[in-house]
């Protein structure tokens, strides 16, 4: 009998998580974005809403557990709420992620009806300043709020802090204020040389002394708050391409197109739920995972980090058995 730690996707018939980007649009543009969402950044072919509710029954029958709705910023997706109904009227488990500045007290109220398995909200900063430095065009108040509102109708909620040259000094007092707002978890971590960063890298990328700070503070507010999980994640890029290789995630990726990826960095796309049935999707997954050509993009990129200058146009994403 195999141990736990010796399974792997081979071993399942099915993925054990879904990870959903229902669009690319997003009210936000956020300087580290990996997908470089924004206001005009949607795809001209985006799923329609009535190809994301049959999608959303594909996923039911063959009964993924639990999936997770991102962007972009999903609540602008026009199918946004139809589709979680889908799930959670068949018990599927639903995390949100989202950058919280569209969530008013009735659209807080209409997420906890339908009880979503968590809500994570990104909180970059404690001031205004350094928020929309990181978030342009967001309000800090609003983020924070929806929490709040979250919150008091007892919703899960999870934060994400990116550390940063100009805002690590605030991440003391952004657990101080999540804490007492209610976040259960909190992630934070090396920072990603993807997307928008690359573009912002000189001012994104903190130094190792600024790291340390946050590994610091990480720690001391963990003890301090027993209610409280703080996670740092401690790989970078080519850490987390080397991992992923050796040990892939049962979690497709789902790009609002209807295009499969194995990972967000990773440039290849392995199905399309357009063209494939979710059995053929799992299996393309899983080869994709073993094809030679990811393996040696690996190997490229750990050589040269300045290869994964990964944009979300379109024609950077290169089918694996098309090329």
């Amino acid at each position: 009998m195999k141990s736990i730690s010796n399974f792997s996707i081979d071993d399942l018939n099915v993925p054990t998580y879904w990870i959903w980007q229902l669009t690319n649009r997003c009210n936000l543009e956020c300087i580290h974005c990996l997908w470089e969402s924004g206001p005009n950044a949607a795809y001209p072919d985006e799923l329609s809403p009535k190809e994301s509710l049959e999608l959303c029954k594909k996923i039911v029958n063959i009964q993924i557990p639990y999936t997770t709705l991102s962007g972009g910023e999903p609540l602008l997706y026009p199918g946004f709420w139809d589709l979680f109904t889908c799930f959670r009227n068949n018990d599927i488990e639903v995390k949100i992620e989202t950058n919280g500045n569209l969530i008013s007290e009735s659209v807080a109220d209409r997420i906890a009806r339908l009880e979503p398995r968590s809500v994570q909200i990104s909180i970059d900063g404690a001031t205004q300043k350094t928020y929309s430095t990181m978030r342009p065009r967001g309000v800090l108040e609003k983020a924070l709020n929806a929490i709040k509102y979250l919150n008091e109708r007892g919703i899960y909620m999870e934060a994400v802090f990116v550390p940063t040259r100009f805002n690590y000094k605030e991440f003391e007092e952004v657990v101080e204020i999540l804490h007492s707002l209610g976040v259960k978890t909190l992630y934070t971590g090396i920072t990603m040389y993807l997307g928008r960063a690359v573009k912002n890298w000189n001012i994104v990328n903190p130094t190792s002394e600024e790291y340390k700070y946050v590994i610091d503070i990480a720690r001391s507010k963990a003890k301090e708050y027993k209610d409280m999980n703080i996670v740092f994640y401690p790989f970078g890029l080519i850490e987390e391409l080397k991992f992923r290789l050796e040990n892939p995630p049962a979690s497709p990726l789902l790009l609002s197109n209807g295009k499969v990826k194995l990972l967000g960095p990773i440039p290849y796309v392995v199905a399309d739920v357009r063209k494939h049935s979710m059995e053929e999707i799992w299996e393309r997954y899983k080869k994709g995972w073993r094809h030679p050509k990811v393996k040696e993009w690996v190997e490229e990129v750990s050589k040269n980090p300045e290869k994964v200058k990964i944009t979300t146009q379109r024609s950077k994403f290169i089918d694996l058995w098309c090329e």
